[in-house]
């Protein structure tokens, strides 16, 4: 399943991007979206950065999808952020569900607009259950889009 997301930020890429790998900024979207235990680890290298959230979540599904996953999943989210080009920054992501056969495979780009920055989340969804696996793509899409809402609201706090 085909996933894109665009968040508009009233700051600079530069500014996004710093805001986006500070690790205090990503533990604060981890508590504002009710994780209940999380890490995040941030390496900045060569203009670049490599980060990884972890958190444990409560499982926010259908019935029958907590039966298949459980009461809670662990999301491990990691980035690896390139050096700018020319105002532009790009990072390869992967959002996994540890344990399950489920993930997000796609990139993270921050492009200046008139109005400050886009950052857009584009990748793929996808579940590997027999039978159910399309139903559940839509579910673990849902809950990135929903991560993807709280991040936003803590970035624009975060910017103000």
């Amino acid at each position: 399943m085909r996933l894109e997301e665009r968040l508009d930020y009233p700051a600079t890429p530069d500014v996004v991007y710093a805001m986006v790998t500070d690790k205090e900024f990503r533990d604060g979207v981890c508590a504002a979206s009710g994780a209940l235990s999380w890490s995040v680890e941030v390496d900045r290298t060569g203009g670049g950065a490599s980060l990884t959230v972890r958190r444990v979540m409560p499982a926010d599904l259908p019935a029958a999808a907590r039966r298949l996953l459980g009461e809670t999943v662990e999301v491990i989210q990691t980035e690896q952020w390139e050096p700018p080009r020319g105002g532009h920054r790009r990072a390869e992501v992967l959002v996994e569900i540890a344990g399950q056969p489920a993930k997000m495979i796609g990139t993270a780009t921050l492009d200046p607009t008139d109005e400050g920055s886009a950052f857009v989340l584009a990748g793929d969804v996808k579940v590997r259950i027999p039978l159910v696996g399309h139903r559940l793509e839509r579910e673990v899409a849902r809950g990135i889009r929903l991560a993807l809402g709280v991040e936003y609201r803590q970035g624009m706090a975060y910017l103000a």
